[in-house]
């Protein structure tokens, strides 16, 4: 079982779908809604949850602006948004290790890379 928290835009689907799986999800609605992407880290290192987004910025700023890191971080690359195929995703990528990973997942595989070390 995997903690996680969802950013605002993952459906309330694949929330619910993570959930019947097993595992322990927040949704950032209804821990902070309308939490800038700086919060939205913050609040999934201090939870200590695996984020999961379909925003490309959480890459640049753990990237390149050294934002301090959660746990692991699920990037979906989807379109259009599907929940149940989000969900999907998730599984597939909890179905290995993701700490301290930065998991680009598609509907054709999954890429993994190291987050950056925190000093």
């Amino acid at each position: 079982m995997a903690a996680l928290l969802l950013d605002e835009n993952l459906p309330r689907s694949t929330a619910d779908a993570l959930a019947r799986a097993g595992h322990d999800v927040l949704h950032i609605a209804q821990a902070e809604a309308a939490a800038e992407d700086r919060r939205v880290l913050a609040l999934a290192r201090a939870s200590g949850r695996v984020l999961v987004t379909f925003d490309a910025d959480f890459g640049d700023l753990v990237y390149r602006r050294g934002e301090p890191v959660p746990p692991a971080i699920l990037y979906l690359r989807l379109h259009p948004i599907d929940g149940a195929v989000a969900a999907a995703l998730v599984l597939q990528a909890l179905d290995e290790p993701v700490q301290g990973q930065f998991v680009v997942c598609t509907r054709e595989g999954l890429r993994r890379r190291a987050l950056p070390p925190q000093p």
